[in-house]
């Protein structure tokens, strides 16, 4: 593999984007010269190892922790339902709001029809008390 093909490796999995940032995540490569292929393979090693040990951990935690995943799925799923229904109901409003200016110009349009009515009756009247 390729110096800049390890380096992409190493840096996606862990989830870091320069030297400074991997060294600081793993104290075990502080010392290493990162300049050699050998340090980054060595790296590759100790960040794969870690996240396989972080893997089984997840797949089997400590009791205490069980609890609280649970806890936080259980949260996260009425988050993911509460939030559906809410962008639902904004759909719901904004089709009431759409059909209120629909209706309002109706209203307006019936409004200035009358309105207009109006103003050809006064000058009917006023026309026929002059006569």
């Amino acid at each position: 593999m390729k110096l800049q093909e390890l380096k992409a490796k190493v840096y996606e999995l862990a989830g870091v984007n320069t030297t400074k940032q991997l060294k600081a995540k793993y104290g075990e490569i502080k010392t290493l010269d990162m300049r050699l292929k050998a340090s980054w393979e060595k790296t590759l090693i100790i960040v794969q190892k870690q996240h396989s040990e972080f893997e089984d951990w997840l797949e089997n935690p400590p009791e205490e922790y069980k609890e609280i995943f649970s806890q936080i799925a259980e949260t996260s799923q009425k988050y993911d339902q509460k939030s559906a229904e809410t962008k639902q109901l904004v759909r719901e409003v904004l089709s009431i709001a759409n059909n209120l200016e629909d209706i309002a110009e109706e209203f307006q349009k019936e409004a200035d029809q009358i309105t207009q009515e109006i103003e050809i009756n006064r000058e009917i009247s006023k026309k026929a008390r002059l006569n």
